[in-house]
């Protein structure tokens, strides 16, 4: 049974400070490119303070599953650069403590921040996810989200511009404008002259009925135009893209619980469907809580300097770290969903390239051996220098 030592104690807790100012800082920023658009359901589209509070509620466990692991990363690289430019590491060694003492307190909050981040990730978001589309689908039945005034350009929906000229209510609309810019390559315009918004409760969907209207594609040249005429449209419109962004696997399969989804994979294999979205939306809630484990065992040795740099610098080394780790993440993500790369390996070769790391930094520092990542990227660029002159 684990523990705690007063050693053990001391190091929790200098960790524990910056990790919950770290988290606060990053939830915040996440939080402030949406506080523009709740400012004004509040205060032009007339939504109350209660229904904007719960958009906060269910909007933060997808922020949490980011900031947990990257601010125990930010906790962990600050306590042990702050222990180090205190000269306590130090005191340890001399005390014969090791590093992979000093590292037991490190672990057991790996675990818990693990724990709780996989629970946020498997369980948590999915439901908030869907409580937010449902919250979001009652604000579009109350006119607060929709945005859409009569002669007045709206922008609520990302890539598209909406204009009404004349607006009994959302069942009766009459000289409809959308620039629709959703896909760069394609970007096309709508005129109708009468329509009404359908809000449809069991599916969640939401859509702009259109009578008599025109679609007019952009130009490929300056002889050539093209327009389609017709009597009757529907256009979807994501209401979920209204305050979350999501990604292409992202649109339908983060709203269901991880159970069920794993049920729909072993049916989808079964019946030979194709299962590459629904194996993304698993791999990621699985392999982004398993980084608090791998950020606690880098963040210790990385630390752990022989120079007097203060805190800032261990931040410094935390956002350089985990953008590296949000880097290879990113592209293996953009590769899986065009196909060109197997979910488990872009969603996982981050943590296997971090176990390496984090390995190869235990070993350089419990063996009291130098490692400068600087200093050794200095002098690779060194000798292919000289290489390249000879």
């Amino acid at each position: 049974m684990f523990r705690m030592r007063i050693l053990d104690r001391y190091i929790f807790r200098e960790i524990l400070t910056p990790f919950f100012l770290s988290m606060a800082a990053l939830t915040l920023v996440l939080f402030l490119q949406k506080m523009f658009r709740l400012a004004e359901l509040v205060v032009s589209k007339g939504a109350t303070v209660s229904s904007t509070a719960k958009l906060f509620a269910y909007i933060m466990p997808s922020f949490l599953v980011l900031t947990i692991p990257m601010s125990f990363l930010v906790g962990t690289l600050t306590a042990f650069t702050q222990l180090s430019s205190d000269s306590e590491v130090t005191a340890m060694k001399a005390s014969r403590i090791s590093l992979y003492n000093m590292i037991r307190p490190v672990m057991l909050f790996a675990v818990l921040a693990f724990t709780f981040t996989s629970l946020t990730s498997l369980i948590v978001a999915p439901a908030a996810n869907h409580a937010l589309k449902v919250h979001l689908f009652d604000l579009v039945k109350s006119r607060a989200m929709v945005g859409i005034e009569p002669g007045v350009f709206s922008s609520t929906f990302d890539g598209m511009v909406i204009y009404v000229d004349k607006m009994e209510s959302l069942d009766e609309m009459k000289g409809i404008f959308i620039s629709d810019e959703r896909s760069a390559k394609e970007p096309y315009a709508i005129v109708a002259q009468r329509g009404r918004l359908i809000a449809d409760p069991e599916s969640l969907n939401v859509t702009l009925a259109m009578r008599q209207g025109a679609i007019h594609a952009l130009p490929r040249d300056e002889q050539s135009f093209s327009t389609m005429d017709f009597d009757a449209g529907n256009l979807y419109l994501d209401i979920s893209q209204a305050l979350v962004q999501r990604g292409p696997a992202e649109t339908d399969f983060n709203e269901i619980g991880s159970l069920r989804l794993f049920k729909q994979l072993r049916r989808a294999k079964k019946n030979g469907r194709p299962t590459i979205e629904i194996e993304s939306e698993l791999h990621k809630r699985l392999s982004i809580p398993f980084a608090c484990l791998l950020f606690g065992l880098i963040g210790a040795p990385l630390g752990i300097r022989r120079s007097r740099s203060g805190k800032s610098a261990g931040i410094s080394m935390a956002l350089l770290v985990f953008l590296v780790y949000y880097m290879v993440l990113a592209a293996g993500t953009n590769l899986s969903n065009t196909g060109k790369l197997s979910p488990v390996i872009a969603y996982w070769l981050p943590n296997v390239l971090m176990t390496g790391a984090a390995g190869m930094l235990i070993y350089k520092k419990g063996h009291e051996k130098d490692f400068n990542v600087f200093r050794l990227l200095g002098e690779w660029y060194h000798r292919l220098r000289t290489r390249n002159r000879v």
